[in-house]
């Protein structure tokens, strides 16, 4: 599904590429760090764990109007054990996941953007669109768990296992420079606010290891005694399922303006 999803979105960008009139494109690329907020990380917004990076094709409509479509990989984990909170810690689950993003976002310009004037060569900036995105819950060791269950997704009288690709709320504040009339620098940090509670495998509750046949299922559910503290129960808190979880990227970029022959510069 994510893989016809961005072939669709490339023939559109490529479509808008050919027919831009009375506009101006931008072809870049960035490189930052991504992040993640939920259920092993829920009180820092700043959390910034691995490398990202990516490609962006932007549509002037004019200086202070612009759509974006911007593909995106990153990883995002989290580890109990070394989260310094007592009960995280007791907990001991950890993950790791790659992030692959897709996205669609309206940039507003807070100030004019020529490069021709000195004074309007720099602008702040907001975007909001909707993105989709591609995410695997892994061990440390590798192990794939959505397969696993480990909540009881797939049991008789349980829900099915999550899907992993979703969709998200992409919003972002950044910073602009216009070089010259070619090339432009910009910085940008994003969040995505996300629609499901499985980025790292942790929602809900501790399930009955005793209904479950996988061996492995129940070596990844509850971790607790491999950190010396008791097994949980059954129907325990096993994450916060009131909260969906969201993940972020803050990235610096560069970018090639081009000039429909159409277009009249503004």
């Amino acid at each position: 599904m994510f893989k016809k999803i961005v072939a669709g979105l490339t023939v559109f960008v490529i479509i808008i590429a050919f027919n831009a009139s009375a506009q101006k494109y931008e072809l870049g690329l960035f490189a930052g760090t991504s992040g993640y907020k939920g259920d092993l990380s829920q009180f820092n917004y700043l959390r910034f764990t691995d490398p990202a990076f990516g490609l962006v094709f932007r549509t002037n409509f004019n200086p202070r109007n612009a759509l974006k479509v911007s593909l995106t990989h990153g990883k995002v984990q989290a580890n109990d054990a070394t989260s310094g909170i007592p009960d995280q810690e007791s907990r001991n689950l950890r993950f790791q996941s790659v992030i692959n993003e897709l996205s669609i976002q309206y940039e507003f310009n807070f100030f004019s953007l020529n490069p021709f004037i000195e004074d309007e060569r720099f602008s702040p900036y907001l975007s909001a669109g909707i993105s989709v995105f591609n995410f695997d819950p892994k061990a440390e060791n590798g192990q794939r768990l959505q397969p696993l269950g480990t909540e009881g997704q797939g049991l008789a009288g349980n829900s099915d296992r999550y899907k992993l690709t979703d969709i998200a709320i992409p919003l972002g504040f950044g910073l602009k420079y216009r070089m010259n009339d070619r090339w432009n620098l910009f910085s940008e940090l994003g969040y995505r606010f996300t629609f499901t509670d499985y980025i790292d495998d942790v929602s809900g509750y501790y399930v009955n290891l005793n209904s479950v046949p996988s061996t492995l299922t129940k070596t990844y559910a509850d971790r607790s005694p491999e950190a010396g503290y008791p097994a949980n129960l059954p129907g325990n808190q096993r994450g916060d399922l009131r909260k969906n979880d969201m993940y972020m990227f803050a990235v610096v970029g560069i970018s090639f303006s081009f000039v429909s022959s159409h277009c009249p510069s503004f």
